[in-house]
């Protein structure tokens, strides 16, 4: 029985039009934020600081309480050097996350009520849900 590779990766860091991109895929944990905050924050100290971190999440498989503390150390740092953060193409694990911790609106620039590109799907709003009680 073999387990599925889900190693984190960051894949290239590129800068185009003072946006910095990077694509996370795997899992975003305890044994692999350091190496993502680590590559972001020399990007972000460089001259000139970009003016947008855009992070595809699309890849990701999972994320931690680590993994979550770096998007946060991430955010920080961005607008530390005067650029936004975006969690792009967040999977509903992450914003489940994100709304369980009080840190959805703080890290998206969203309402709880928009989708992971920042839209309403048409229809109905269907955002992060929570639980009917």
């Amino acid at each position: 029985m073999s387990t599925p590779d889900t190693a984190f990766d960051l894949g290239d860091a590129q800068e185009s039009g003072g946006v910095l991109r990077a694509e996370l895929t795997g899992e975003l944990a305890w044994d692999s934020a350091d190496e993502l905050l680590d590559v972001l924050r020399a990007r972000l100290d460089s001259a000139p600081a970009p003016s947008e971190l855009r992070l595809d999440c699309a890849g990701l498989t999972l994320c931690d309480s680590m993994g979550l503390s770096t998007l946060l150390a991430l955010h920080r740092c961005a607008t530390a050097v005067g650029a936004r953060l975006h969690l792009d193409r967040r999977p509903p694990f992450l914003d489940r996350m994100l709304v369980l911790t009080g840190t959805y609106e703080h890290l998206t620039g969203r309402s709880e009520t928009a989708g992971p590109d920042g839209d309403t799907p048409s229809g109905f709003a269907d955002g992060p849900q929570r639980p009917v009680r």
